[in-house]
């Protein structure tokens, strides 16, 4: 067999291969993007959802009062509460304001006693 028909089924081998595999990718992107759109879609409704939910139930978080563990004594105050509270405390000492914020933060994260 001559050395140019060898070489010429190996050129024919090696496109037909690699015809194969870009007929083989548009097939599969053809395939899988009919439901992709709808389902983006859809994702995209249920987070935006979602977000607008989370939201409004953390704004109505921040703006009202409650009481978070009755046992440590934990309160949520509204944010300008808050801030009126901690102005008025540095206020009129910052070192005894800064001392009692340290206190608190460090009495609320202590870990729990299993004794």
């Amino acid at each position: 067999m001559p050395a140019c028909r060898t070489k010429a089924a190996y050129f024919v081998g090696a496109l037909v291969v690699i015809l194969l595999g870009v007929g083989l990718n548009a097939m599969l992107k053809h395939y899988t993007a009919t439901g992709a759109k709808a389902a983006r879609e859809a994702r995209a409704h249920d987070r935006t959802k979602a977000q607008a939910e989370i939201r409004q139930a953390t704004a109505q978080e921040l703006a009202t009062a409650a009481v978070l563990d009755k046992s440590k004594g934990i309160h949520r105050i509204p944010i300008t509460a808050a801030m009126e509270l901690t102005l008025k405390d540095y206020q009129t000492d910052a070192a005894a304001g800064r001392s009692n914020f340290v206190s608190r933060v460090e009495n609320w994260a202590k870990p729990p006693s299993f004794e």
